[in-house]
C-alpha cells in the first residue's frame, strides 16, 4: 500500500495494532510460552473456524457469477478444508488432542460469530 491515504489509515490502526501484539495470548502464541491447555483450545477453534471459512468459501462458489469464479471459490474451499486440516492435525496430535473430541467440539462464541458473519 503506498499513498497519502493508506499511510493516514496505518497511523491511524497503530495504537490498535500494538495493543494486538502487546496481548499476553498473542505474546505468548509467537513466543511459544502460551499455556497447553490454552494453545490446545485455539486449535481446536481454529480448526471450527476454518470449517466455517471453507462452508463461506463454498457459497461464494454457488453465489459465483462464472465458471471461472465458481471454479476459484470451490478450489479456495477445498483447499481450506484438506490443507488446513492435514495441518491442524499434525498439531492436534502433537499437542494431545483427541481428533475425534476435536471434531465434536462447539464453536466458542466468538468463533461462531465470526464464521456466522463470513457466510452472512
Amino acid at each position: 500500500m503506498t499513498g497519502v491515504f493508506s499511510q493516514e489509515v496505518w497511523a491511524e490502526a497503530a495504537p490498535i495494532l500494538s495493543a494486538i501484539r502487546a496481548h499476553p495470548f498473542v505474546r505468548g502464541l509467537a513466543d511459544g510460552t502460551l499455556e497447553r491447555r490454552r494453545f490446545q483450545h485455539y486449535m481446536v477453534q481454529d480448526a471450527l473456524y476454518l470449517q466455517g471459512f471453507g462452508r463461506a468459501l463454498a457459497y461464494g462458489a454457488v453465489k459465483a457469477p462464472d465458471a471461472t469464479q465458481i471454479q476459484h471459490f470451490a478450489h479456495a474451499a477445498e483447499v481450506a478444508i484438506v490443507v488446513e486440516r492435514a495441518l491442524h492435525a499434525g498439531f492436534l496430535a502433537q499437542f494431545g488432542v483427541d481428533p475425534a473430541e476435536a471434531e465434536r467440539a462447539a464453536p466458542s462464541p466468538p468463533c461462531q460469530g465470526y464464521v456466522d458473519t463470513l457466510i452472512a
